[in-house]
């Protein structure tokens, strides 16, 4: 049994090595995927870890939960206005697998500690390449941020109607954001690449209670995580213009590579969830989630050496604070077979004014279809989850690039469970 854990263990962290898409990524379960995520007031596996601590307490014995989701998205921009408001210019087709994995343990019949390793936070997009520039080469060719949490908890059942839970969150973050850059004096065109890595940490919170019969209510709370990428590296390349007068001006402007700093906050969440279980077979969930967008109002760079004349970048972003309405219905067909569906609406953070290449995102509605079978202690979930964003047409862009975005994404979600 040690080694089939361990098994388990070694194959998530393999497929962990390819998550990331969208800033924020709540599809951290195949069961709640298959819910439109309303799992807050819901009990059930250990993925609970991620939504709301405290429903673990209703797993005895020991629980593992393994699985990943692929996402398929497609973007496209149309514009910009002021050169050619008809030019469309498709991103490139994302294919991303972030992964997830739970386990809780139950020490007696009032105390569950519990073990998440998830991405909730992630961005990727890749506009253009080498062979074909696109128009926004200057704002984004190639973005990319990956989170990784480590989230122990300790959940604690003081009545038979009643859990609490707190964990702790270790978080490590990569980043990569790749544009083209000018020299304009001799009108060369180049490529910079910022990368750099953090470590820190945050802490969350879960309570969930029964006031009446067949009724659940549940409360989360997730802090903010600070990161400071320290100790990064920015790198400029131009083409040798076969003027060494040029090259020697151009490396006085973009040093080849230098080191660079920068920081950013994960944004803290708050989520209420009632369960109504209308019978033994059926129940349905609406869980309401606010997100503190607002922390994330400016991105700055400090550069080592100057570049462009400067030790400093900053790039605005102003995003606000946004919420999302999740519906959720479960139905068991058969003592072992059960049925999903749900509906999400997910309000943008991005005021229009500030959506540029690397998040064109938009209101998003959220559609999913899943179901569960259980054989013996083995629980396998899928879910299948189609996201729709409305289209965005900017018209004041603060970065002088109006235009009209689009985008959906197809996810398919798969979990293993198994219970000792």
């Amino acid at each position: 049994m040690h080694k089939k854990i361990i098994f388990l263990f070694t194959l998530f962290l393999l497929s962990a090595q390819c998550f990331a898409s969208g800033f924020s990524i709540y599809e951290q379960s195949s069961r709640a995927t298959g819910m439109a995520g309303a799992f807050i007031a819901q009990t059930g596996d250990a993925s609970s870890i991620f939504y709301n601590p405290a429903a673990i307490t209703q797993l005895k014995g020991l629980h593992f939960t393994l699985g990943s989701t692929v996402i398929q998205t497609k973007f496209a921009f149309t514009g910009p206005e002021n050169i050619d408001d008809k030019k469309y210019t498709p991103a490139k087709e994302g294919l991303f697998t972030p992964a997830h994995f739970y386990s809780s343990y139950a020490l007696n019949q009032k105390f569950v500690i519990g073990l998440g390793i998830y991405s909730p936070f992630g961005l990727s997009s890749t506009w253009g390449d080498d062979q074909h520039p696109w128009v926004g080469q200057q704002l984004a060719t190639y973005t990319n941020l990956q989170t990784l949490f480590f989230n122990p908890v300790v959940a604690y059942q003081p009545l038979s109607w009643l859990s609490v839970a707190a964990g702790f969150q270790l978080v490590r973050a990569d980043v990569q954001m790749d544009k083209s850059v000018y020299f304009l004096p001799r009108n060369v065109l180049g490529k910079s690449s910022l990368t750099g890595q953090a470590m820190s940490y945050g802490w969350n919170f879960g309570i969930q209670f029964r006031p009446i019969d067949r009724i659940t209510l549940g409360l989360t709370y997730r802090s903010n995580v600070g990161l400071e990428f320290k100790d990064g590296k920015a790198v400029f390349t131009f083409p040798d213009t076969g003027d060494e007068t040029i090259n020697r001006e151009i490396s006085a402007y973009f040093p080849a590579q230098t080191k660079s700093s920068a920081k950013l906050t994960l944004p803290a969440s708050i989520g209420a969830g009632i369960n109504f279980r209308f019978t033994e077979n059926l129940s349905f969930e609406l869980d309401y989630l606010w997100t503190q967008w607002s922390v994330f109002d400016t991105l700055s760079v400090k550069f080592s050496d100057p570049v462009a004349g400067q030790t400093e970048a900053k790039y605005p972003r102003n995003y606000q604070n946004s919420y999302a309405w999740r519906f959720g219905l479960e139905y068991r067909v058969m003592p072992r077979l059960f049925v999903r569906t749900g509906y999400a609406y997910d309000y943008h953070a991005v005021p229009q004014a500030y959506v540029e290449p690397s998040l064109p995102e938009g209101n998003r509605h959220n559609y999913s279809l899943g179901a569960g079978y259980t054989w013996k202690n083995l629980t396998i979930d899928g879910a299948i989850y189609i996201l729709l964003q409305d289209d965005r047409k900017v018209e004041n862009s603060v970065f002088n690039f109006n235009g009209e975005y689009s985008g959906l994404a197809n996810l398919y979600s798969l979990s293993l469970s198994y219970a000792l």
